[in-house]
């Protein structure tokens, strides 16, 4: 708290997700997959038949470019592993920038990521009918347990306000992914794809339809709203608000932006790769069908998910 009786939630946030000592994402522990020892699961676990989705989205996004010329960025991987690994490409280079790792964007690329902007600070605001005001939430240190408090803003709402809010509206207010999205977009230099799958929704809906909030813990297989519990032993995501990311690729000289969900996506710009799965198919227990149901089925990753693609050229 270096001696403050109260901390923003992002700061918060900032510390138990990425403090090299505590933080969610420096401990070596195996976070994702499907045992009950991980927290969660995303696309990338499904192995070679995501990386060879990606290559072919990411060659159609490119359109008449060359792919040879591009280099395939991912940002956000996993400790030792890759979405390309292992997966024949036709692009001149890949490289991976993990956390710690400088930002160093060649000038024509393919910027990938997947689940890396829900994963960034943010912050939460509260309506009080009473004060017929937003608060901003803290979190203090009341004896072992950390603990919300609401206090009055420093500063103007960072979003357009519901214009009727209920008593306790709840916004969690995805901040950090816009400042990740402001660092991965410049230099205005580099010219190629921008390419991100993640958790998100309209401005409207986070303001009108999402009264107790987005913000999540995922802790050993459950999601949970305990966030102050088993800190830097949790993930914690918001979703993500997908008006302003759009704006500021627009604003960055991005063509606009195509958003769908990772089904409608990957059937639209994979559809090849997904043609030969089922041609090479042994049967519905075919491991690499299994990949693929996970996938593109709305029951499972296919629904939820979004893709999100620009290009600037």
């Amino acid at each position: 708290m270096n001696g403050r009786k109260q901390m923003p939630y992002d700061e918060f946030l900032e510390w138990v997700l990425y403090d090299p000592q505590i933080g969610y994402y420096q401990n070596s522990r195996c976070r994702v997959g499907k045992f009950k020892h991980n927290d969660f699961y995303t696309s990338s676990n499904l192995g070679g038949v995501w990386g060879s989705l990606i290559v072919e989205a990411c060659t159609n996004l490119l359109g008449e470019n060359d792919p040879g010329l591009f280099t395939f960025v991912e940002i956000g991987a996993e400790p030792g592993s890759s979405t390309l690994d292992g997966i024949e490409n036709p692009f001149e280079q890949v490289r991976v920038i993990r956390l710690g790792d400088t930002f160093n964007i060649p000038k024509r690329a393919i910027i990938y990521s997947n689940e890396l902007l829900d994963a960034q600070p943010f912050k939460r605001f509260r309506y009080h009918q009473e004060a017929d005001d937003w608060l901003e939430i803290f979190v203090a240190l009341k004896g072992d347990e950390f603990k919300e408090i609401d206090l009055e803003r420093k500063g103007p709402l960072p979003f357009p306000p519901p214009h009727y809010p209920t008593e306790g509206y709840l916004i969690d207010w995805p901040c950090g992914s816009l400042s990740m999205m402001q660092k991965i977009l410049y230099p205005p230099s580099w010219k190629g794809v921008f390419l991100t799958f993640d958790y998100g929704l309209d401005l409207n809906i986070l303001m009108q339809d999402r009264p107790d909030g987005t913000a999540r813990g995922y802790y050993r297989q459950k999601m949970n709203s305990k966030l102050l519990d088993h800190p830097g032993e949790q993930d914690l995501t918001c979703h993500l608000c997908w008006d302003i990311l759009e704006h500021c690729l627009k604003e960055n000289g991005f063509n606009p932006a195509i958003r769908m969900s990772q089904e409608s996506f990957l059937l639209k710009y994979s559809t090849s790769s997904i043609q030969r799965i089922f041609r090479e198919s042994e049967g519905p227990m075919d491991a690499n069908m299994l990949a693929l149901r996970e996938l593109i089925h709305p029951a499972h990753l296919g629904h939820g998910l979004q893709g999100l693609a620009s290009t600037r050229f």
